[in-house]
């Protein structure tokens, strides 16, 4: 119990001195584009991430992730990505109280996507 509430208490300190759970679709294009280490993770249904999904994105649906945490890398930020950030929110801060460096792209999957590189579907 004191681990978690060693975590807690961290995750609250950070919130603090200014560290945000939240980047921008421009500001993970820049991101992108300097090469940063980066795992981005996209929680939406399978069919949906088919539809389109950021380049390089892996898709782990939102009730699937406990099963993949020891995939996750602790290495790079882990960028969340959800349909419309809520659910991403939720799933940075229960990673970050196990350890991850991580954050929800705000507003998801409806952000300014001109700003991303996606691959999309085509069907016909």
């Amino acid at each position: 119990m004191q681990e978690i509430r060693a975590a807690v208490d961290a995750f609250w300190a950070d919130l603090k001195t200014g560290r945000n759970n939240i980047i921008s679709c421009q500001q993970l294009e820049e991101a992108m584009k300097s090469k940063c280490p980066l795992y981005l993770l996209d929680i939406r249904k399978p069919e949906d991430y088919e539809k389109n999904h950021i380049d390089g994105a892996i898709n782990i649906p939102w009730n699937e992730v406990g099963d993949y945490l020891d995939d996750l890398p602790k290495n790079e930020k882990v960028i969340v990505i959800c349909y419309t950030g809520q659910t991403a929110g939720q799933t940075v801060a229960l990673l970050r109280l196990l350890g991850f460096d991580c954050c929800a792209l705000k507003g998801g999957m409806s952000c300014d996507q001109a700003f991303l590189p996606l691959v999309a579907s085509c069907s016909t």
